[in-house]
């Protein structure tokens, strides 16, 4: 039987920057090609932060026969750019994950998983469409609940397809132990695609609908 690694895929869910106003992202996510299912985000202003609710369902076949399942769900609120409070769940294969973290006395607190508790005073998701991300040298995974170190690197200039429009683009890559992503950006860093190379070799891309 075929088997998939997807453990540490979803990396996505990655939070947001401050923004004044409601906004959302829609995706297509592929697996080598295939449509597999989407992944949206809904982003708006909740009381004195900014509220972003992550939506992700996949579900990979073989032969016309289920082989994986994906379900995603998360509420982060964030203070301009710091992760304020987290609350997710995670359906992956046959395992389910869950994370629930808040900021205590100016410092986030990861509550559970318990084994994975830090303690840092501004942390960041692997928020892609915040150009601050860039900069960071941990990242929290809302999937798991690890704050990993991370290498980001600019590749340079690209020319990409839209939305069927043809953009400049920058690339940036972030590499993490069972973790490289592509990043491309158009304009002022707005986010407008990803691709994720899995351990197991699949290419994973989320395309804008």
């Amino acid at each position: 039987m075929l088997s998939f690694s997807f453990k540490n895929l979803i990396f996505i869910i990655l939070l947001l920057p401050y923004l004044s106003f409601a906004q959302d992202w829609n995706f297509n996510v592929l697996m080598d090609e295939k449509l597999i299912g989407e992944h949206s985000f809904q982003l708006k202003e909740e009381d004195k932060f900014n509220q972003l609710i992550s939506n992700a369902s996949f579900k990979v076949t073989l032969l016309s026969i289920p082989v994986y399942k994906y379900k995603h769900i998360s509420k982060e609120l964030w203070n301009k750019d710091c992760l304020y409070a987290i609350e997710s769940s995670t359906q992956d294969g046959g395992d389910d994950f869950k994370v629930l973290g808040k900021t205590e006395a100016s410092n986030f607190r990861l509550i559970e998983p318990a084994n994975k508790t830090f303690v840092a005073e501004c942390p960041m998701t692997f928020s892609y469409w915040n150009p601050l991300m860039l900069k960071q040298k941990k990242l929290l995974n809302v999937q798991t609940g690890e704050y990993v170190e991370v290498e980001i690197k600019n590749l340079g200039k690209r020319s990409i397809k839209v939305k069927n429009e043809n953009f400049e683009t920058d690339l940036y890559q972030v590499l993490a132990p069972k973790i490289n992503i592509q990043l491309w950006y158009k304009d002022n860093k707005e986010w407008v695609k990803l691709e994720s190379i899995t351990p197991d070799n699949h290419r994973i891309s989320y395309i804008l609908k």
